[in-house]
């Protein structure tokens, strides 16, 4: 499927899916955008800024970032100015703006930006982020970029960086690709979680992503088993399925500003599930398999060779 395609396959989703019409219709503004027609996709955008809301919030900041791409910087620099004074900006579109800026060189506009984002964090959240599992939450990768901006100005340590948690390198969220890197790079990780959709909910997320999801369950998970003991034989002591939803993983990226099908986002989300909600993998031989299929485990993924 060309990015055309799925761009026109995005907005039928849309109209089928009233409910995610909005999140849809953004996913097909970034496909028509890598497509090329970086004008219906600002007709998108446009449209959802109007209907207002944290979508139209989201379509403001691709809107800045289309107009920077396209040279239109003083443009790109208006929409963002709007997207300031929206009442439903959240921290998550700060952080979003500020790491742009900081992309572009803009430190003081992303320094501004960033600082926008503390100030929404409520006390809840700042006394969590004092706590031994602060560096779990994802305003944590906030204040590291913060913190970094200011160190980039020449700017000394200020209270909310004495509050920025440093993950410990034996928990710090990876995916299955960035593994191989931490054992290599000699930091053996104390526990891998692996984010997994099981077999009804990995059918609605090749659905909404076909793009992402594109193999069969028969290749999926006989080749995810065998990932892990490749893991296993390299020496993590222990991995950890995390079974997942498609409306849970959209709902976290919402929340901290990411996308459901960036990896770093559905290592994040692995990150803040309970303990008990996970499944340790290998489970017992005569257990139900970690896929769902009903099967028990030495029935199912467990006699994979």
């Amino acid at each position: 499927m060309t990015a055309l395609d799925e761009a026109a396959a995005l907005e039928v989703q849309a109209e089928e899916f009233p409910d995610e019409r909005g999140e849809i219709l953004l996913e097909a503004a970034a496909a028509w955008r890598r497509a090329g027609r970086t004008d219906r996709a600002r007709e998108l955008l446009t449209e959802l800024v109007g209907a207002g809301g944290e979508d139209a919030c989201y379509a403001r900041f691709e809107l800045a970032e289309t107009l920077f791409e396209q040279g239109a910087a003083e443009d790109a620099y208006a929409e963002l100015a709007r997207l300031a004074r929206d009442s439903a900006l959240h921290g998550g579109h700060c952080t979003m703006v500020a790491e742009l800026l900081a992309e572009r060189g803009d430190l003081d506009g992303a320094l501004t930006w960033y600082d926008r984002a503390v100030a929404r964090l409520s006390p809840d959240e700042i006394e969590t982020l004092r706590g031994p599992t602060g560096w779990m939450q994802m305003s944590s990768v906030m204040l590291c970029g913060r913190r970094e901006v200011r160190s980039q100005l020449g700017l000394p340590a200020d209270s909310t960086d004495e509050i920025t948690p440093e993950p410990p390198s034996a928990r710090r969220p990876v995916d299955v690709h960035g593994v191989r890197e931490y054992i290599e790079a000699g930091r053996m990780p104390r526990q891998v979680r692996m984010l997994v959709f099981q077999r009804g909910e990995r059918a609605e997320a090749r659905r909404r992503w076909p793009q992402e999801y594109q193999d069969s369950d028969e290749e999926y998970y006989p080749a995810a088993e065998r990932r892990w003991r490749d893991l296993a034989e390299s020496g993590v002591p222990a991995i950890r399925v995390v079974p997942a939803t498609v409306s849970q993983l959209c709902e976290f990226a919402d929340r901290v500003g990411g996308s459901p099908t960036d990896p770093e986002t559905k290592a994040a989300f692995g990150e803040t599930v309970a303990e008990e909600a996970t499944i340790a993998w290998p489970p017992p031989r005569n257990s139900p398999c970690w896929c769902a299929s009903g099967a028990k485990y030495k029935k199912c993924c467990g006699q994979i060779r």
